[in-house]
Formats: structure tokens, C-alpha cells, sequence
């Protein structure tokens, strides 16, 4: 009898034990990574209860309501589970908080329980696509080829494509064959930018001891980026071609040679990308994470701003949209300034 009890006692205890909880490893990696180099700042409350949203997208019977301290996570109208919200902002408690409204789900939905991977994948995109800046990025390309360049009226124009490295010496090596040359035309249209070393150097090749950028990341000083003494052109005049896919490295050199008095700015204000991203390898996903931003000579900031060109020669000559009907008016333009400013 003792011992039919004593089997009793422990299979009912096993009964009421909890079930032990999924582990979700990379949504932890992840905040942590958030909350120590992401450069904005962040509302942690806002992102643990987007959680809400994966499960939803795994399985549409979930919703997820909320008051200031409460959140309620309910599954085709029956509510199954409470969680009480923590205050300020301490990570740890947040972390817990997501883990525990997905485990919750998981303990409720069979379906989730079999797409365990996908809801994982599914809460990193929620969390990531309510941040302001991040991105993922896959393979990056190593071409190293200048698109074009050509003499027109002693004046050089370079088309340059990228700044991928051996960029800036592509550049240096096609200038020093041509020293007659009375004007360049550096061509930056449609360059989504590439290597940060390859846009200074290519910045350095025309400024004389100047500042070309400097950085500002979370938790990190100021970090300046000067040039190096001398002028490869010796101050002849430079336009520099940009339109709205101008982005990134290419903005730094746009901004840098305009603010430096060292070149002239010929199109449409540029894309607006100028962020430092530092690199963290998920599973099969690369993501690039936002954790400071570059900013020009006199203090703007390139992100999202992006840079606005001296004469503008977009649609009905703005400074906003290309005037793709009219391919040849920015380069034309360009040429007139060069010509105006000879000697």
C-alpha cells in the first residue's frame, strides 16, 4: 500500500510541474546586442511586446493587449496567459518578458511547437524592423573598376562606380597620367558607396591637412578623420556629380570636398546614408546594426539628411529628383562651372 502511494505521489508531482520553458537563445543574443552598441535610443517596453507580433505570424489565433503594467496574451479570444510588466529599463527583465509570452504561445499552439526556428526568425524581424536604422546584408561585391573616364575640353571626367577596394588608386593612377588637365569632374551618381579606407583615401587625394568626417558612436568618443598634406589637381577646379542614389562612402567624399571649399557640388541632394554598422553573424542571416553615425566637416549629419548640392539641376532645376529625361544637363553643367572657374 506504502509503496502504490509512494508511485502515486511522484507521478502526480510530475504532473504539476511546469513544463520547461524553450529556450530562445538568439532573441536574448540579440537585445543584448541592442542595448550595448545600438546608437538610438530605445524603448525596450515597445519592443518586448512587438513579441506579440511574431507569434501572430506564425499563428493568426494569438493577440496580444496591454495596459501600463500588465500584458495579456490571448488565443482565438480565450485569454491563456498574464505577465506583469517591469519598470525603467533594465534589459534582463525585458528579455524574460518576451521569453515568457513565447513560451506561453508555444505552450498553446501545437503549430508553434513545430515552427519553433520560424517564430525565433520571426521575433528577431519584429524587434529589428522597429528599430530606425539596421540591415541586412549578404555577399558584398569586389569590383575595382572604374565605370569611365574620359578627356573633353582639358577637362578629366571620372565616372566612379563604387568605393570597393584599390578605388582611390584607380583614381590617383588615371589623374597623374593626364597632368595637363585644367579641371576634373568626379562623377558620383548612383554610387551606393562601398569601402569607408577606400572614401578617405579617395577624399585625401584632394584636401590639403583638412578634416574630411568625423564619427560618433554610443558609449565612445568623437573620432576624427583628417587628410594628409597635399593636392593631387594643386587647387584646380572640381565638381562633383551626386543624385539621390548617392549614398554612404560616397556622401562622406561629396560632403568633405564641398564643406572644404574644395569642390562644387553638381546635381541633387544624396541618399542620406551615413552610419557606422558593426557586423553580427546569426545562423544564416548577416546583420549589420547601427551603432554611431559619420557627420560632415562642420558638424551635419550625413544620416538620413543627406547632402545637398551647390547647384541644383534636378526637374525644373530642384534639388530633389533627377531629371532623367534630360541625362546630360548635370554633366553639361558641371562642364560650364569648370570653364567659368579655369585660372
Amino acid at each position: 500500500m506504502f509503496r502504490f502511494l509512494a508511485i502515486f505521489l511522484v507521478a502526480f508531482l510530475i504532473r504539476i510541474q511546469p513544463t520547461f520553458a524553450y529556450e530562445f537563445k538568439q532573441i536574448n543574443r540579440l537585445l543584448d546586442i541592442i542595448a550595448q552598441e545600438y546608437a538610438e535610443q530605445i524603448n525596450l517596453k515597445q519592443l518586448s511586446l512587438k513579441s506579440g507580433e511574431a507569434l501572430t505570424r506564425v499563428d493568426d489565433g494569438f493577440k496580444l493587449y496591454h495596459s501600463d503594467s500588465k500584458a495579456f496574451l490571448y488565443h482565438k479570444n480565450q485569454l491563456i496567459s498574464t505577465f506583469m510588466l517591469p519598470e525603467g529599463e533594465n534589459v534582463r527583465s525585458w528579455k524574460k518578458v518576451i521569453c515568457d509570452i513565447l513560451d506561453a504561445g508555444m505552450k498553446c499552439s501545437e503549430r508553434l511547437v513545430q515552427k519553433q526556428n520560424e517564430l525565433e526568425n520571426e521575433t528577431m524581424k519584429v524587434i529589428l524592423e522597429n528599430l530606425d536604422d539596421f540591415s541586412y546584408i549578404t555577399t558584398a561585391t569586389n569590383s575595382t573598376a572604374l565605370a569611365d573616364y574620359k578627356l573633353k575640353d582639358d577637362i578629366l571626367y571620372i565616372k566612379l562606380s563604387d568605393f570597393n577596394k584599390g578605388q582611390a588608386k584607380n583614381l590617383k593612377d588615371i589623374i597623374s597620367q593626364h597632368p595637363e588637365v585644367s579641371g576634373l569632374i568626379l562623377d558620383l551618381r548612383d554610387n551606393r558607396g562601398g569601402n569607408f579606407n577606400e572614401a578617405l583615401r579617395t577624399a585625401d587625394l584632394f584636401l590639403d591637412n583638412n578634416l574630411i568626417t568625423y564619427s560618433l558612436a554610443r558609449h565612445k568618443a568623437r573620432r576624427y578623420y583628417t587628410s594628409s598634406k597635399g593636392d593631387i589637381l594643386s587647387g584646380k577646379p572640381i565638381a562633383v556629380l551626386t543624385n539621390e542614389y548617392t549614398a554612404s562612402a560616397a556622401e562622406i567624399v561629396a560632403a568633405a570636398l564641398a564643406e572644404q571649399s574644395r569642390a562644387t557640388l553638381v546635381g541633387t541632394k544624396t541618399f542620406g546614408k551615413g552610419s557606422i554598422q558593426r557586423h553580427h553573424k546569426f545562423d544564416k542571416d548577416n546583420i549589420f546594426l547601427t551603432s554611431g553615425y559619420f557627420f560632415s566637416p562642420a558638424g551635419h549629419k550625413i544620416n538620413k539628411n543627406g547632402v545637398m548640392p551647390q547647384i541644383c539641376t534636378g526637374i525644373q532645376n530642384n534639388c530633389f529628383k533627377s531629371d532623367r529625361d534630360n541625362p546630360q544637363k548635370t554633366l553639361q553643367t558641371a562642364i560650364q562651372f569648370i570653364k567659368k572657374h579655369l585660372g
